[in-house]
């Protein structure tokens, strides 16, 4: 008997797990006629969902209302809209990560993907957060409004 336990804890681990398992594990056994069971597990079912909701709701929101950066051609005072603001923050506080990639002549080159917070584990996302906190704050002094939550 064997027993396979994988922690993903995004949707792109998630899928790539579940290809590896069913190409490594349950085609080659359920072929031969042997029968399996895949149990799913959460472990922490609701801390990503938390941090998303949270910068993606008050923080961005926050942010977007309380900022407001002189336009470069016009030099007026506008805001930007809160995907800016993620997009942003992406860029500043997301490690590069590159792939390899062959050209339509065959040449192998390299680009860099786009940054993402969906790429993030759960403490990279954590972190991330914070970062973004601690700039705002201290960058462009925004102030976070309390905002309540029901259960």
């Amino acid at each position: 008997m064997t027993t396979r336990s994988i922690l993903v804890a995004s949707p792109r681990e998630a899928h790539r797990a579940v290809s590896e398992l069913f190409q490594q594990e349950i085609k080659p056994h359920t072929s031969k006629g042997a029968a399996g069971r895949l149990i799913w597990q959460t472990v922490n079912d609701y801390h990503r969902h938390q941090l998303r909701k949270l910068f993606h709701g008050p923080v961005l929101r926050d942010i977007a209302f309380q900022i407001w950066v002189p336009d470069p051609y016009t030099g007026c005072r506008v805001r930007y809209v809160p995907l800016v603001w993620k997009r942003h923050f992406a860029e500043l506080f997301i490690e590069p990560d590159f792939e390899e990639y062959t050209t339509r002549d065959g040449e192998i080159k390299v680009r860099e993907k786009r940054r993402s917070t969906e790429s993030l584990s759960d403490d990279d996302f954590a972190e991330f957060l914070l970062q973004v906190l601690a700039y705002a704050v201290i960058e462009w002094s925004v102030v976070f409004t309390e905002h309540d939550h029901e259960q």
